[in-house]
Order: structure tokens, then C-alpha cells, then sequence
């Protein structure tokens, strides 16, 4: 039996953790992206460590000694993507990272391009700075989800400035090949666009595929290119709020500084700390994580195809999150249908923008018991439900 099978839901409704204490009790949570895993042994002790000396003042503006080392370490070991420490400036979440590169590439009234479903607070960075959004809906075939270029090029006008890339994407699961990269890489350079590439998921790979850094395929595509990345998901830590917005253009990278002067906070010591030790030490961990996060996988889409017929789900290529279309069904919203009649908190695709209405998004970070429970209440829940389409 696996360390992660013992998960006990007792125990992980003690914790005082967002994802455990919204919902009451009889409410099974697997909605947001938090791991229920016990983080890994190294990361714990760095912290403990660091805790004993005592350094609980202001950290260098440029991070703890070692930080941006370490990230650089990372983005070359793994992606062959070469960074120095201009180009890397460690930030407190990911959020605000998106939030920066809008605010830092366009003006307002100004179009950005946001491939929808995706994370909610990519709308969130347009809408609130009376940015346009112009809605580039990934497609749907037999198979996976994919970008429609032809689409894309057809909505690029003279107002247009940003295109806001999740890769991998965060709910559909693609990890985008090379080809479908390159091809954005052209478009981008024809009509001289920014792009934001939300890259968190980087290291949570299965199988064959691959995480290529937007920014590493040319050094033309680098000079025009934010990357937000770091070790929050990957190594279950979001709550230390720590991640690296990356740029290889020198005068951006200023003017995402000068934006940041005094709106947006650095990393707290803690969380510097963690991520150090996280990608220096963490490996071994995530590789255990990511062979029981394979299984679930596995096991989700094999459930979903003997019991759940009418539910289409492609098993992710990244991430850990599963990504259920249930419009076939008359449920109305399908996650108020779940949480009324499964007691299943998942979230609500609409939240992911268009496409992603009739959709839940499912965390299969958990142990196999606790996925197979959730999958039967959802069999229960749908068992009277007619098909609609």
C-alpha cells in the first residue's frame, strides 16, 4: 500500500485549509488545486532550519541568497531554457504576475487574446483594467483539445497587444507540443504581440509529453515574452505564496518593476526558503507524486468510460485536475447539481469563461480511495438523470 492510500479525511478536514473548511462536513472538496499530500521531508526540514536562526527581518530586494540560483538551476536542468538573474523576478503568487504583464503591455481599451476555458483570474487581469477581451476558444475534436489558429488570426485586430498562453493549461490538461508552440510563435511575431505564458504547472508532465518554455524557442519570441512560473503547485506550497515572473527584455522587465513599486509584495522568507529547497532537494518526492498522480489519471478515465458514458473527459496530459464535460445532462450548473445531490464540491467550469459552461473541473490529488468515492457519488447523483444530447 502506498503512503498516499492511508489519506485520512478525518484528518484532512482538521487542517486548516481553504479547500477542507468551505464546505461542510458531509461535502466531499475536491475542487481547488491543492495537493492533499504531505509535502516533501526536505522542504519541511529547510523550513524548521531556517526558522532557528532567528532571520525573520526584511529579506534582499532580490530574494534570499540562493533563490533565483535555484530557479535558473531548475528552468535549465529540466527545459534547457537558459536565464541569468536579470532576467528572473521572484513575486508573491502567480496572480500577480498576470496582473503585472496587463497592466505592463497594454493600454486600456487595448485587446487582449485569453484561449478560454482557462484560470479565472486571467479575466480577472483584463477586466478590471478596462482591457478587451477577445475570446479565443480552444476546440474540441475526438481526441483532445486543441487551438483553433485560424480562429485566432482572424480575431488579431490593429487594437490587439497581448495573447495570455496557459501552458500547460489549466483545466483542459495539454501540455502543447513544439509544432502548436512554433505555430503561435509565428502568429505572435507577425502581429508583434506580447504574450503572458502562465507556465505553473511546468514540472506535473505524464507520459511522453514534454513542457517546452514558451520563451525558449527563439530569442525574437524571449524579447516579447513574460513567463510566470514557480514551485507552489508542483511541490504543494501554495500557501507560502512565492513565484518568478521571467523576462529576457531588459527594458520590460523595468517597467514590470516600476509598476510593482509599492502595489505588489515580494515572497515572504518562508516561502523563499521552501522553493530553494524544493527545487534542489524535492525530486525524488515528486517523482513518487507524479507515478500515484498517473494512476489516479488512469484510473478517472476508465472509470469515466465504463460508468459515465455520457461525461467526455481526456485524460490530462499535465496537471492534476480533471477537466468533465457534462452538458449531455439536464443539470443546470453541474457543479450546484453535484453539491446538492452527490455532496461533491468541484468547481464550476463556467468560472473557466466560455467554453466553459456544462463543465467541472475535479482534483485527483488525493488518495484512490477518495477519487472512487467522488466518482461513485457523481454515478449515483446522474444514475435518473436523462441524456439530453
Amino acid at each position: 500500500m502506498h503512503k498516499f492510500d492511508k489519506l485520512n479525511i478525518e484528518q484532512l478536514r482538521a487542517k486548516a485549509a481553504m479547500k477542507w473548511k468551505k464546505y461542510p462536513e458531509d461535502v466531499l472538496p475536491l475542487w481547488v488545486a491543492d495537493m492533499d499530500f504531505p509535502i516533501a521531508d526536505e522542504i519541511k526540514e529547510a523550513i524548521v532550519s531556517y526558522m532557528n536562526t532567528d532571520m525573520f527581518g526584511y529579506a534582499e530586494y532580490s530574494g534570499l541568497p540562493g533563490l533565483k540560483e535555484a530557479a535558473i538551476e531548475r528552468m535549465w536542468n529540466r527545459y534547457q531554457w537558459g536565464l541569468n538573474e536579470d532576467h528572473i523576478y521572484p513575486i508573491a503568487g502567480i496572480v500577480q504576475g498576470l496582473f503585472l504583464s496587463v497592466l505592463a503591455t497594454t493600454s486600456k481599451r487595448e485587446e487582449v487574446i485569453i484561449q478560454t476555458p482557462v484560470y479565472g483570474p486571467f479575466m480577472m487581469g483584463v477586466e478590471k483594467y478596462n482591457r478587451v477581451a477577445v475570446y479565443n476558444q480552444l476546440y474540441r475534436d475526438q481526441a483532445a483539445w486543441g487551438i483553433d489558429f485560424d480562429l485566432l488570426e482572424s480575431q488579431i485586430s490593429p487594437a490587439t497587444r497581448m495573447f495570455m498562453l496557459c501552458n500547460p493549461h489549466n483545466p483542459v490538461g495539454r501540455a502543447y507540443s513544439r509544432n502548436e508552440l512554433e505555430r503561435l510563435a509565428e502568429i505572435v511575431l507577425k502581429h508583434r504581440l506580447w504574450v503572458v505564458s502562465d507556465e505553473l504547472h511546468s514540472d506535473l508532465i505524464f507520459g511522453a509529453h514534454k513542457h517546452i518554455p514558451f520563451a525558449s524557442l527563439s530569442p525574437e519570441i524571449a524579447q516579447r515574452t513574460i513567463t510566470l512560473f514557480g514551485a507552489t503547485k508542483t511541490f504543494n506550497i501554495a500557501g507560502l505564496k512565492t513565484g518568478f515572473l521571467a523576462t529576457e527584455n531588459a527594458g520590460l522587465m523595468q517597467y514590470v518593476q516600476n509598476i510593482a513599486a509599492g502595489i505588489t509584495t515580494k515572497p515572504n522568507v518562508l516561502g523563499q526558503i521552501a522553493t530553494i529547497a524544493a527545487y534542489q532537494k524535492g525530486d525524488d518526492w515528486l517523482a513518487d507524486v507524479l507515478n500515484y498522480l498517473d494512476k489516479n489519471r488512469i484510473f478517472i478515465a476508465k472509470y469515466i468510460s465504463e460508468n459515465l458514458p455520457a461525461v467526455t473527459h481526456f485524460a490530462p496530459e499535465a496537471s492534476y485536475l480533471a477537466w468533465l464535460d457534462m452538458s449531455k445532462y439536464d443539470l443546470g450548473n453541474p457543479s450546484e447539481f453535484l453539491l446538492e445531490n452527490a455532496k461533491l464540491a468541484l468547481n464550476d467550469g463556467a468560472w473557466f469563461g466560455p467554453g466553459g459552461q456544462g463543465h467541472v473541473r475535479l482534483n485527483f490529488a488525493t488518495s484512490k480511495d477518495i477519487i472512487k468515492e467522488a466518482l461513485e457519488c457523481i454515478k449515483i447523483a446522474l444514475a435518473d438523470v436523462p441524456i439530453i444530447s
